[in-house]
């Protein structure tokens, strides 16, 4: 009997730049206990691998721990209000200093940035981490 294919992994695809066999790494920093767990239950069920921290210098280590791996991380869920930040957004403008091609979703429940708030190239969410939203930069990292 015929088995069903089981369906393909975009992370394990072939490909020519030496990422297909990486997974998906991200990380989520936020300072809620609930939300984080949240977002990083939603990621994971979308395939990501998952990394949490719960205040900037935390987040900032965790980035620092994984470059130059096999699994190096390739997507940040950063919360605008991290406690040890100073100021709203404070990981996402660390980030992007240092890593600028590091892909960043700002999370906020509080107003959304003003413009210029926040550096080009970051995107910009309500909380909590809505599917759809996982559901894309998964999509995006994937190929």
């Amino acid at each position: 009997m015929d088995q069903p294919v089981p369906p393909r992994d975009p992370r394990r695809d072939a490909d020519t730049d030496g990422t297909a066999d990486r997974p998906l790494l991200a990380l989520v920093a936020e300072g809620e206990t609930a939300l984080r767990i949240e977002a990083a239950d939603l990621l994971a069920e979308m395939g990501f691998e998952v990394l949490e921290a719960w205040n900037l210098p935390t987040a900032i280590r965790q980035v620092e721990r994984q470059i130059g791996r096999r699994a190096a991380i390739r997507l940040v869920i950063a919360d605008a209000d991290l406690p040890d930040a100073e100021g709203r957004f404070a990981l996402a403008r660390a980030l992007v200093r240092r890593w600028p091609d590091l892909p960043v979703i700002a999370l906020s429940a509080g107003p959304a940035p003003a413009p210029g708030e926040l550096p080009c190239g970051i995107d910009f969410a309500r909380k909590p981490l809505s599917p759809a939203l996982a559901r894309t930069a998964w999509e995006r990292l994937a190929r």
